[in-house]
């Protein structure tokens, strides 16, 4: 009896400590403060931020992608538009199957010019390089439009030169021309083995010589002399028929104010050809009227189409 006792009265302590501890630990986390409503929506947002993150992103990607969408469009307008402010030269494929270089002595300054010509395009349109030094550009005009203009056949484009300002220039026509024969002012001299023709005038003294008779080469130099950009000149009557091979204009004091000489002549086989159709020119006279509505009708079309 004793020792059943004892045992009992062992068991009892060990029980409510094991219940006191349970209690007080309930009691304990009841009595946890409450957070204060600042750290609540600071907690609800950092769990939300994701959520919110990837809104963000959606729609920056669709912002992005319409940004991308009017910069397309632009790009397209402003090409467009450039190809309408752009002609071509016309239609055709012209060929030329001869040409010639001239050394031309100016203000000093001396270059080499290339000149191509054709019997059958001996009233133009002309073609030339101004410098063949600077082989990429090359000059263009049309007698029939009176259009003159830069270009560069190796990328297809080229300018056209506003009309005054190639008026100006005297490189659509200086007025260069050739004297009628019954009322010819040069006079011929022989002096020796050579021979030449000699005019006086205010600007001082002309010097002028001439080949074989050629009338095909004869037209091409008297071409070439009016789209120079210089004074024009009553040429002899006899460069109708023979070409000049050099001209000199000498000042009352003996020095050469202007001077040119035929350097080589070639005969090309195959012709040089340009196709007329592939060279894109900017026209600076095309008013933007025009070009809007060529490009209203052209979107209409193309409309009508889709």
């Amino acid at each position: 009896m004793k020792i059943s006792f004892s045992s009992h009265l062992v068991l009892i302590p060990v029980v409510s400590i094991c219940s006191l501890l349970f209690n007080e630990a309930a009691r304990a986390q009841n009595d946890v403060p409450a957070l204060p409503e600042s750290q609540k929506s600071l907690k609800d947002s950092v769990q939300s931020s994701p959520l919110s993150f990837e809104e963000f992103l959606a729609d920056s990607l669709r912002m992005d992608s319409a940004r991308k969408v009017q910069t397309e469009r632009q790009a397209n307008l402003r090409k467009e538009l450039n190809a309408l402010s752009r002609t071509t030269l016309g239609e055709e494929v012209l060929e030329w199957s001869h040409s010639m270089d001239v050394e031309v002595l100016r203000a000093g300054k001396t270059v080499a010019q290339r000149f191509w010509f054709d019997e059958k395009l001996k009233d133009g349109p002309f073609l030339w390089l101004g410098d063949t030094l600077r082989s990429e550009e090359w000059l263009w005009f049309d007698a029939e439009q009176r259009r003159m203009a830069t270009l560069f056949l190796n990328s297809g484009q080229g300018n056209y030169i506003s009309k005054r300002l190639a008026e100006m220039s005297k490189m659509m026509g200086n007025g260069t021309e050739i004297a009628p024969k019954k009322s010819d002012p040069w006079q011929f001299v022989k002096e020796g083995a050579e021979s030449f023709y000699r005019l006086q005038t205010e600007q001082g003294e002309y010097r002028l010589t001439v080949g074989e008779k050629n009338p095909t080469e004869a037209s091409a130099m008297v071409n070439w002399l009016k789209l120079q950009p210089i004074k024009g000149i009553v040429l002899p009557a006899a460069v109708k028929k023979l070409p000049i091979q050099s001209l000199s204009l000498n000042d009352a004091d003996g020095r050469t104010t202007y001077a040119c000489k035929v350097l080589v002549k070639e005969d090309l086989d195959p012709k040089f050809a340009v196709d007329l159709s592939t060279m894109h020119v900017n026209d600076p006279e095309r008013s933007l009227n025009v070009i809007a509505k060529e490009w209203a009708e052209k979107n209409k079309v193309k409309e009508a189409e889709e």
